[in-house]
């Protein structure tokens, strides 16, 4: 059995585990609220969960600052820490997808569906993600390979400043979609989004704040300064662009009706000087913070199971009645079951392989038996459409023969 590296003494980052562990819980909590009651809860508490606006950024630029770290201390090795990550998260990407397909099959068999609908999921699953949420798995490969190779080539002021040109790019298609109203650019964006759903993926969104992560190191390779220093700079900056991007939300969603505030332009300032806040304070990775580094990523994946795919599973009324219910409820109930299972995968993957794609530790022969089922399961769903498709045919009255 192999065993998880645990926290060295001189290891720093234990802030950075704490916020990534309180960034999990809010993006479950905002996500339940939005989902289940809006319309329930106080204002001041509806404010206080869009902040989660922040996760997505804040785990994009975290994962990029921790590999090119690695990158930049060692250049010869380059190759083979982006090619052991890009694996990790494909494994992690492929285990999961297995899980949330077949909770797609279940609900298309006991709800029934179209060939339509089944083909608009496979485009949506090969062009961006097989569920919400895990889009950030392939989001960041593909930030990470892009940052990789311009860096290598062009050095980190030029793949940031491409990367800045990718995030305005991405915005336009997301937050500020509403200044392409009434023009030829409308018509390319409803396009796009057909084929990959939204500019919101990993060259318009997973790069940028990749390649801001890797900024970061080559910033702090560079200046050396107090801690108390660092700690006043950093968080007289985090403070203004925090102010300054909830004002940005607050404007573009009520003056110009805009359809998220997903991809705010102060969110890249915001996300540079938060990160490096909690980079600067020294606290130390113990048992508990290393914990929450481990279970944060779970948190963040393992969610859809009980906010999407099991209330649309279960009779009606058993479990989509409790979310509707009493808010307070319901939201104690997602977050302990969320935690509970996140906890159990955490402590299967230490004792059986299989366990060990959904929380971040495999070897090649999971890496291969993920593949295996990977094309299992969408075999699977070609053969459920060949079906759908036979089942049409046949309510029409027309007939087939296979010679």
């Amino acid at each position: 059995m192999e065993k998880a590296k645990q926290p060295g003494a001189a290891s720093q980052n234990g802030m950075i585990d704490i916020v990534k562990f309180l960034c999990s819980l809010l993006i479950v909590t905002a996500h339940f609220i939005t989902e289940n009651a809006e319309d329930k809860v106080p204002s001041v508490i509806n404010y206080f969960v869009s902040l989660y606006v922040i996760v997505v950024p804040f785990f994009f630029v975290c994962g990029g600052y921790f590999l090119f770290r690695k990158i930049f201390a060692d250049r010869e090795m380059g190759k083979k820490h982006i090619k052991a990550y890009v694996i990790k998260l494909l494994v992690m990407y492929l285990a999961w997808s297995v899980l949330y397909v077949l909770f797609n099959i279940a609900a298309w068999i006991r709800f029934g569906t179209t060939v339509q609908d089944v083909l608009l999921y496979i485009c949506h699953a090969l062009f961006y993600s097989t569920y919400k949420t895990i889009w950030f798995l392939p989001a960041m490969i593909i930030g990470v390979l892009i940052t990789y190779f311009l860096e290598k080539k062009f050095g980190i002021k030029v793949t940031l400043a491409v990367a800045c040109v990718f995030y305005l790019i991405g915005a336009l298609g997301v937050s500020y979609s509403f200044l392409l109203r009434g023009t030829p650019a409308e018509t390319l964006l409803n396009q796009y989004n057909c084929f990959f759903e939204s500019t919101r993926n990993g060259l318009f969104n997973g790069f940028p704040f990749v390649a801001l992560g890797a900024y970061i190191v080559a910033g702090n390779e560079k200046r050396k300064h107090s801690v108390g220093h660092l700690v006043l700079f950093n968080g007289i900056f985090t403070a203004l662009f925090g102010i300054l991007f909830v004002a940005e939300a607050f404007l573009i969603k009520n003056k110009f009706a805009a359809v998220n505030a997903n991809t705010l332009l102060f969110l890249i300032p915001f996300s540079y000087f938060f990160v490096r806040l909690c980079l600067c304070i020294p606290l130390r990775t113990g048992k508990v913070t290393f914990w929450m580094r481990k279970i944060s990523t779970v948190i963040f994946l393992c969610q859809r199971i009980f906010l999407t795919a099991l209330p649309v599973l279960l009779p009606d009324g058993f479990y989509a009645g409790i979310l509707k219910g009493n808010w307070v409820i319901g939201l104690l109930l997602i977050l302990i079951s969320v935690l509970t299972l996140s906890e159990l995968i955490m402590l299967l993957a230490k004792r059986i392989r299989f366990f060990r794609c959904f929380a971040d530790r495999f070897g090649r022969k999971i890496l291969c038996m993920s593949f295996i089922i990977a094309v299992i399961c969408f075999q699977a769903s070609q053969v459920f459409l060949c079906c759908r498709f036979l089942k049409t045919i046949r309510k029409r009255k027309k007939y087939i023969y296979c010679i």
